[in-house]
Order: structure tokens, then sequence, then C-alpha cells
């Protein structure tokens, strides 16, 4: 797991009003002090938005059923277990689950190929071990991901994401990627979510975009129908965990509650265009923000 860098270097901003195309401006207090600013690190795993046809294994499902061509995969009871690091190429309609479990010193890079994965039980792609994953959504592919209604009964209860993880997860490619987080979160982390790529559409009944220790958006287009927080990050424990930054793409998200909410630290650059509409507040965060001038915009 890349560890946060904080610098000395930000605004604090001021609080902004919900006015339609209202743009959350920095302050122009000469008071305010410096603060943070979050960077984060990318690796060539993070990027690696293509794969080697010959060697990775490819799951065609078909139903319930899925016809496996390669090692590490294996099909029992509608769920569809990963346990060997490698790459897997997933597509077809699948009535059921895909479950990774890896060692923590192993990687796995998960390609979705025009794969509808509809889960009535459980989070449809859940990561409980491993080092990290990358998704990649395949260049002109259609993916679906959904969970069933209610398996989470219990605070804190795992996995409570349409799309889980335990460890850290990166998604990244050209292709488009539609989530239904029925149960709770759409796509969530205990560690580290950063999206590379890729165009998102997420309709979740509780978070749309949950990192734990943090989530960094470096680019794509990721449009958020409906949720209660848009993006969250909330790792109290630890002096550089629960920090959003978003450094490129563009964020069109429609909340019930906070657009952005984090416990450590906001960060919105220069690259990057955000439209937030939130019943509640559109940045709500304790630590110190900084949002580039004309990045968000209120709506």
């Amino acid at each position: 797991m890349k560890k946060l860098y904080v610098l000395l270097v930000l605004l604090i901003l001021s609080a902004c009003t919900h006015q339609d195309g209202a743009v959350y401006a920095p302050s122009t207090d000469a008071d305010v002090s410096t603060t943070e600013e979050i960077k984060t690190a990318n690796s060539d795993f993070d990027l690696t938005d293509t794969w080697d046809k010959n060697s990775a294994t490819t799951i065609v499902f078909a139903g319930e059923t899925a016809q496996i061509n390669g090692a590490g995969a294996a099909l029992a009871e509608n769920t569809l277990r990963i346990d060997a690091k490698g790459t897997y190429v997933l597509q077809g309609e699948f009535s059921g689950n895909v479950q990774v479990a890896l060692a923590k010193t192993e990687k796995a890079h998960l390609i979705l190929n025009g794969a509808s994965i509809r889960s009535k039980e459980t989070a449809a792609i859940c990561i409980s071990s491993a080092d990290k994953v990358v998704i990649t959504l395949a260049e002109g592919t259609e993916n679906i991901l959904s969970d069933g209604a209610d398996y989470v009964r219990e605070s804190g209860a795992e996995p409570n994401a349409c799309l889980f993880s335990k460890d850290d997860l990166t998604i990244n490619g050209d292709g488009s990627l539609t989530v239904y987080g029925n149960s709770n979160n759409g796509i969530g982390t205990k560690n580290d979510l950063k999206i590379v790529s890729g165009n998102l559409t997420i309709s979740a009944s509780k978070n749309a975009l949950k990192g734990n220790d943090s989530v960094h958006i470096l680019n794509g287009s990721i449009s958020v129908v409906i949720c209660s927080d848009g993006v969250k990050s909330d790792n109290e424990s630890e002096q550089d965990k629960g920090v959003v930054s978003i450094s490129g793409g563009t964020l069109d998200l429609n909340c019930t509650d906070d657009g952005i909410q984090a416990v450590t630290g906001v960060t919105i650059t220069e690259n990057a265009s955000v439209k937030v509409h939130a019943a509640d507040k559109t940045v709500n965060c304790d630590g110190p923000v900084r949002i580039d001038e004309g990045c968000l915009t209120i709506k």
C-alpha cells in the first residue's frame, strides 16, 4: 500500500451557499494559514490497462455457469473464486458473484470485458485479501455490477459495497462501468481506492465511492446518479489517512447528504471538474481543504 505524503502548502476554503451554478471559491481571508496538500504515487501496476491474452485466464459467463480457460479460478454454487495471482478476463452475463482471496503479497488484474455480474445475496465482486487488485475496463465495453438489496444487516459487516475490497483497489481503462449498490456503498475499500480512468456511473443506497484510508481520482468520468455521500474517506486513527484527492477528470455528484467527506484533508486541483448537488454540505472536512479556483461548482 502506497503511503500518502503530506506537504504544507494549501489554503482553507470559505463556506459557499447552495446557489445553482455557484463556484466553490478560495477564501480571501489574509489570516488563513497554510495547510496540507495530499499527494499519492502511482505504480506501474496502477496504470496497466493492457494484458497478455495468451497468459490470461478467461472466464466467459452464461447465466449461472462459466467457461474457464486457464488456471487460478473455479466456479461453485454461483460463486467464481479467484485464489491465485495473475490476470483474469471476465465477460458475459453472470447471475452470481466473484470472490478474490489472495495472499497479502499477491496482486491480481481483473479485466471487465463486457461483463454483467448481478448478485442477489452479496457483493458482485468481493476482494477479501490481496496486496492490490487492479480492475481494467476494456476499451469500448459496457460493464455492469449489481448487488442484493438486504445482505448487510449489522453495522460494520462486510462486504458493504457492490464492488468491495479489504485491500488496495485501482480502477482504470477506457471502457464503462455501471454500479448499482443496492444494499450499501457502490464502490468501497478498507484501504486505498484509486480511479485512474474510465467512465463510471454509480447509484448507491449509501456512499458512492468510499476508501477508508483514501480516495484518489486521477482522471475519468464519474456520474453519481443517487447516493448518501458522494466521495468519502473516514480513517481517523492514522494521521496520513482519511483523505480525498481529485487531480483530474470530471465528477457529477447527486447526494442526499454530503458531496465530499473526509476526516484529514480534501484537495481538488486545476485539471479536475467537479459538480455537486448535496442536501447537506458540499465539502465536509475538519482538516485542511484545497480547491483550485473554478474546479468545483455547486448545482
